[in-house]
């Protein structure tokens, strides 16, 4: 009865159900126009398959697996970088924070803890009132980093200018040796733009991955619309191409 429960609602819901209407689209024009029954065909396969998370896994898992957690993470500051933001107002300040948010704002505490270093929170707000960066500064007090550790950078409105503007405030700080704190699937795209704004001794602390690897994919894996981050795996890939052929080009 599980089982079956989880089949019916993964075609009932988008985008299993749009799978259905295209395979029975597909079925419907076989003998009058095989071409486009056959285009029907692939798109639900192709709709299918990337709404699994089977396949988003296999997206992130490269991009995951780039950056390794340290042992012993040593720098001078924690940068920490935004995720989102939920709009409105909150009992706390982490139902502000979006779920990456929040992972990595928890690592930034629970590293503060820690090391005692300062933390940078890095997020503007592109498309809010309010800055992800003082949402994530009010979370860090909230979670007990006392007032005169926590910074904010709250102009930057994607990592290119997360990387370019805490540049800044490091330089002024005498900041050498961060450590970024981001989700394992944007570390990569972070460590390419931090070092190229001008960062040398740069500690990378991936965290909230998404895609645990070693794992036999569970028979709910294979179905559509089950947890599958394939956006978000593909806007880093499109992330990474971007910014390597604007450094190649600039």
């Amino acid at each position: 009865m599980f089982l079956i429960k989880k089949i019916i609602a993964a075609f009932v819901l988008p985008p299993g159900c749009l799978v259905l209407a295209l395979g029975a689209l597909a079925v419907y024009l076989w003998r009058r126009t095989r071409p486009a029954a056959i285009a029907c065909g692939v798109l639900a396969a192709l709709t299918w398959l990337g709404s699994t998370k089977v396949f988003s896994d296999a997206l992130l898992l490269p991009l995951e697996g780039a950056y390794a957690v340290p042992a012993k993470p040593e720098g001078d500051v924690i940068i920490l970088l935004g995720g989102g933001a939920r709009p409105g107002k909150h009992f706390s300040a982490a139902e502000g924070l979006a779920p990456a948010s929040l992972e990595r704002a928890a690592a930034a505490a629970e590293l503060h803890r820690r090391t005692g270093l300062p933390v940078l929170a890095s997020a503007g707000k592109p498309f809010s009132e309010v800055s992800e960066a003082s949402l994530a500064a009010a979370y860090l007090a909230e979670a007990g980093v006392p007032a005169k550790f926590i910074l904010t950078e709250e102009r930057s409105r994607d990592t290119f200018e997360n990387a370019a503007f805490t540049l800044e405030i490091c330089r002024e700080k005498g900041f050498k040796r961060p450590i970024i704190v981001t989700s394992a699937y944007h570390m990569p795209r972070a460590m390419l733009l931090f070092k190229e704004a001008g960062f040398k001794d740069i500690t990378p602390l991936p965290v909230g991955r998404r895609a645990p690897g070693g794992l036999a994919p569970a028979f709910n894996d294979l179905l559509p619309g089950t947890n599958s981050e394939t956006g978000r795996a593909l806007n880093e890939y499109l992330g990474l191409l971007f910014y390597k052929a604007y450094y190649s080009f600039r």
